[in-house]
């Protein structure tokens, strides 16, 4: 055996979903914060549904899958076989909901037009985010003016440093874009018209979910 043949061992990496790499709409590399630093990680052809459907910036995740080291070159690549979404609760009876990449356990975000939001608490200690589809076509379909409707709501209310506007990749809702989706409580919204941005930002501020 030589000594340059790659080496291909099990890993398991616990921690904060940084971001989503896309190609066209389908979800390439997932980065993850961990307690030993960033790491990028391929995602298997099995593993795309849950980021496709599942995953946001900020989201607790367990990552199991193949480390393969390549000594000749010196790198060390990653790649997803399984994607566990840890809960927001470390007291909930239910710890975590695991996706063996065949089907979809975690809970889903709305694809209608009306919000709806997911049955994890939110907590006061995650900073506040509003994301929104930045693929080309929720941008034909009025994203760009969206995005400036946002900031300009934010800045009026003084919340610019409460709460940050994220870019994201494809939310595979194309046809209904522009979509956003407010965070961490998962409340999605399609087809939003730019007038309605004051609105929205009111009815989020009453309820808590910006904070």
């Amino acid at each position: 055996m030589s000594k340059f043949e790659p080496q291909v061992t099990e890993f398991s990496l616990e921690g904060q979903v940084v971001h989503i790499f896309f190609e066209g709409c389908k979800p390439k590399y997932l980065q993850l914060m961990t307690a030993n630093g960033i790491h990028l990680i391929k995602l298997s052809k099995e593993c795309r549904a849950i980021c496709e459907r599942s995953l946001f910036p900020g989201q607790q995740i367990e990552v199991s899958g193949w480390r393969k080291v390549d000594l000749k070159a010196g790198k060390i690549k990653l790649k997803a076989e399984l994607i566990t979404l840890l809960s927001a609760d470390p007291h909930s009876p239910a710890r975590a909901q695991t996706s063996d990449c065949t089907g979809i356990s975690a809970p889903l975000v709305s694809t209608g037009s009306s919000a709806s939001s997911a049955s994890n608490p939110a907590t006061g200690s995650k900073k506040s985010k509003i994301l929104i589809c930045q693929k080309s076509d929720c941008r034909k379909r009025g994203g760009n003016r969206l995005y400036t409707a946002i900031e300009e709501a934010l800045t009026d209310r003084g919340l610019q440093d409460q709460v940050k506007i994220q870019g994201t990749g494809c939310l595979k809702r194309c046809k209904a874009g522009p979509n956003i989706v407010f965070m961490p409580d998962k409340v999605s919204y399609s087809q939003v018209n730019p007038a309605t941005v004051p609105n929205l930002i009111e009815k989020h501020l009453s309820e808590g979910l910006i904070r």
